[in-house]
C-alpha cells in the first residue's frame, strides 16, 4: 500500500498529459462503518489505495485566484477564434509555491474537455487541443523547439536546423488543431543573453504561425526582465496577466476566505473522522505555518491525510489533529519562516 499501482503520468509528453486531464476528478465515497467492518484486508488495502492515489494527484481548490486564471485563458481562446495575427495569451506569475502549475492544469483541464464535447471524435483524428512543455534553463531557441518537438512525438536530428525544426513543429500543431499551448517555467528565459532571447523570438515566432492560445507561467515573470525592452513589450502588448499570491488575513474578509479554503481541502481528504469544519480553530495556525500558500497548505494536509491512512490506524482514529499536523514537514521556506514567527511567540512570552 505504501507504492502506487498506478504509473507516473508525464505532463510534457502527450499520453501522459491525456491521461491526467481525461482522468475523472470524481471524489471516491467513504463506505459507512457497518461496511468498513465486514471488509477483508484485501479490501480495505484496495480502498485505501485509493484514497492515497486519489490526494496524492494534487487536489484542485476552486480558488478566486484560480477561477480567474481558467475564466482568462477561455477568454483567451474565445478572443483568438479568428484572429490571423497578434493573438492574445495568458500569463500566471507569482513565488514558488502559489499553485501555477496547478493554476495551468485547471485551465488545461477545461480547454480539453470542452474540446472533447464537441469533438467527441478526436483522438481518432489525432487532435491535440492542449500542449504542455516546460523550458529548460539556459536553452536555446532549437532546445525549446526541440521540448515541442519531443511532444508531439517527433524526430529531431542532429542535423536538423532550427528553422527546418521549427517549420516542422508548426506544421504539426496547425495539423493537430492545438488551441492551448501552456508554457511553463518560462522564467528560466528571464536572464538576459543571446540564447534566451533567441528562445523567446522563437515561442513569438510559434505563437504567429500557430493559431493557438499561447498561455506562460513562471517564477515572478511578471517583475523580471521578460517583460522589458521591445521583446517584453511584444508580451506586454498582448498577455493579459494573473499574479498569484499568498492568502493574507488582515482582514475579516481574508480570514473568511482562508478558512473556507482550509474547509475545502478538508472536504477532500477522505478521512473516516475528519470533517469539513474540523480544522476551524487552527486557522491561524496553519496560516502561520504555510505563510499563506496555498501549495504548503495542501501538503501539509494531504501528507497529514495520507500518513493516518498509510499507517494503518482504526477508522474512529483517522482525525488530523494538531499533533498529526507538527509531524508533517514541510518546504525549506515556509518551515524557515515558522520557526522564525515560533521564536517571535516566544520572545513576545517573555
Amino acid at each position: 500500500m505504501f507504492f502506487s499501482e498506478r504509473p507516473p503520468e508525464v505532463l510534457d509528453q502527450w499520453e501522459g498529459l491525456t491521461n491526467v486531464l481525461s482522468r475523472s476528478s470524481e471524489l471516491p465515497e467513504l463506505p459507512d462503518a457497518a461496511t468498513w467492518a465486514e471488509m477483508g484486508p484485501g479490501e480495505r488495502d484496495a480502498f485505501n489505495n485509493r484514497r492515497l492515489d486519489y490526494l496524492g494527484a494534487d487536489l484542485v481548490i476552486s480558488t478566486p485566484q484560480l477561477r480567474a486564471v481558467v475564466r482568462k485563458a477561455q477568454l483567451a481562446v474565445l478572443q483568438n477564434r479568428s484572429r490571423v495575427a497578434g493573438r492574445l495569451g495568458v500569463l500566471i506569475s507569482g513565488e514558488s509555491t502559489m499553485g501555477k502549475t496547478t493554476a495551468c492544469l485547471a485551465a488545461m483541464k477545461t480547454i480539453y474537455g470542452r474540446y472533447a464535447l464537441q469533438y467527441p471524435q478526436f483522438m481518432e483524428l489525432d487532435h491535440k487541443p492542449v500542449i504542455y512543455i516546460e523550458v529548460p534553463a539556459g536553452c536555446t531557441g532549437k532546445a525549446v523547439v526541440g521540448r515541442f518537438a519531443q511532444f508531439l512525438g517527433l524526430p529531431i536530428r542532429s542535423r536538423d536546423t532550427l528553422e527546418s525544426l521549427l517549420t516542422t513543429v508548426v506544421g504539426q500543431l496547425q495539423k493537430s488543431r492545438t488551441v492551448l499551448v501552456v508554457v511553463d517555467e518560462i522564467h528560466n528565459l528571464s536572464t538576459v543573453n543571446n540564447g534566451n532571447g533567441e528562445s523567446v523570438d522563437v515561442l513569438k515566432s510559434l505563437s504567429n504561425r500557430v493559431p493557438a492560445t499561447f498561455l506562460y507561467a513562471g517564477i515572478n515573470i511578471h517583475l523580471g526582465p521578460l517583460l522589458t525592452g521591445d521583446r517584453g513589450q511584444q508580451i506586454r502588448g498582448r498577455f493579459t496577466a494573473e499574479v498569484l499570491h499568498r492568502y493574507m488575513t488582515a482582514t475579516t474578509t481574508e480570514k473568511a476566505l482562508w478558512k473556507k479554503i482550509i474547509e475545502s481541502f478538508e472536504h477532500q481528504l477522505l478521512l473516516f473522522n475528519h470533517h469539513e469544519g474540523d480544522l476551524a480553530a487552527d486557522t491561524e495556525y496553519l496560516h502561520d505555518r504555510t505563510r499563506g500558500s496555498i501549495g504548503s497548505l495542501g501538503r501539509l494536509l494531504t501528507g497529514a491525510a495520507q500518513w493516518l491512512i498509510s499507517t494503518n490506524v482504526e477508522a474512529s482514529d483517522e482525525t488530523i489533529t494538531r499533533e498529526v499536523l507538527e509531524s508533517i514537514p514541510l518546504d525549506i521556506d515556509a518551515s524557515e519562516n515558522w520557526l522564525q514567527s515560533d521564536l517571535a511567540h516566544m520572545d513576545d512570552g517573555k
